[in-house]
């Protein structure tokens, strides 16, 4: 028989308040709770051993992106030995406190302004890297916590990527290489992922290709061959549903030619059951960054390994033609 605490003791005995619990059960669709008689939310015990793990994943600096949605097996597989945290990645946590702020007052113009002039200061890849990638996760904490609205999100969305794409157009190399097609699928809204990836390969001389949000499956295929694309990126949040995510890998390494990598990346794709075949699973933006010097590096030995066979094939030919004949490779 199942035994039920009330939302009161679930908030006391897992240090999480009860706004937070409500907002992830909207969001996340987790904790699930139940109805007593009275109609007032009860919660299965059994949750809360899963929401003490999320509880202590975020106090070692995850983000409820990043943990909520997954099971008590994939939280478990999260937690490493006492004291093998590895060191959070750098953030500048005053600029991020003085932009949530204007983002709280609902300065919209100064939070434009204000973005303009760090990415000034710090360069593209450092505001990406030390700054949005932390902002935008204050900013879903800060919904989550009831602070602002869903509004005031999708307005933060609006001006972080207009001030984005000024910054990445003059860093943009359409003849780059390799060839990046970044885009999410079919109901996967959030964009940010894909802007951060687009940013940081074009810094790094990539050709970017943006296809935007909910591309079809279908359509990807065209696509690498209409833009000649070397590798598809897709970004995961964590709201999408975990249990779509490797049934629509399956199908798209089947449907894009072998010799086009997959890398795929964001929330989402953190505490996958398994290790998607033939894709490339990165968890971080230096991982992307990682990445994209393995790739050239693979790129260079293949092209060196394909010259040698070439000019070993020339001279035997060469070899094999009678002694006035003369050969050379083109």
């Amino acid at each position: 028989m199942s035994i039920y605490c009330t939302i009161a003791t679930m908030a006391l005995e897992t240090g999480l308040s009860k706004e937070v619990l409500r907002k992830w059960e909207e969001r996340y669709g987790f904790p699930v709770p139940e109805r007593d008689a009275s109609g007032h939310r009860v919660y299965a015990e059994q949750q809360m051993i899963r929401l003490k793990l999320i509880k202590r994943l975020i106090d070692a600096g995850l983000r409820p992106a990043q943990v909520v949605p997954l099971d008590e097996a994939q939280l478990q597989s999260l937690l490493p030995a006492p004291g093998n945290w590895a060191p959070a990645a750098h953030v500048n946590t005053q600029v991020v406190a003085d932009l949530m702020r204007l983002l709280y007052a609902r300065h919209r113009l100064s939070l434009a302004m204000r973005l303009r002039q760090e990415i000034t200061q710090l360069g593209l890849e450092k505001f990406v890297l030390e700054v949005m990638s932390e902002l935008n996760d204050q900013v879903g904490a800060a919904w989550e916590r009831g602070e602002i609205g869903i509004r005031d999100e999708h307005m933060y969305s609006e001006v972080i990527q207009g001030v984005m794409r000024e910054h990445i157009s003059p860093v943009a190399r359409p003849d780059g290489q390799p060839c990046i097609l970044v885009t999410t699928p079919d109901g996967e809204l959030h964009t940010l992922g894909i802007l951060m990836v687009d940013a940081l390969v074009s810094l790094y001389g990539a050709s970017c290709i943006s296809l935007g949000a909910q591309t079809p499956l279908e359509e990807i295929p065209h696509a690498i061959s209409d833009y000649h694309a070397d590798i598809v990126c897709l970004s995961f949040s964590a709201a999408f549903p975990k249990r779509r995510i490797l049934p629509l890998l399956k199908v798209l390494r089947n449907i894009v030619p072998k010799s086009v990598e997959i890398w795929i990346g964001g929330a989402g794709a953190i505490g996958l059951d398994r290790s998607p075949r033939g894709i490339n699973v990165l968890l971080t933006l230096p991982e992307l960054i990682d990445a994209l010097h393995k790739y050239r590096r693979r790129s260079v030995a293949g092209s060196r390994a394909n010259a040698i066979v070439a000019g070993e094939a020339v001279s035997g030919i060469a070899r094999a033609l009678p002694g006035n004949v003369n050969i050379t490779a083109q």
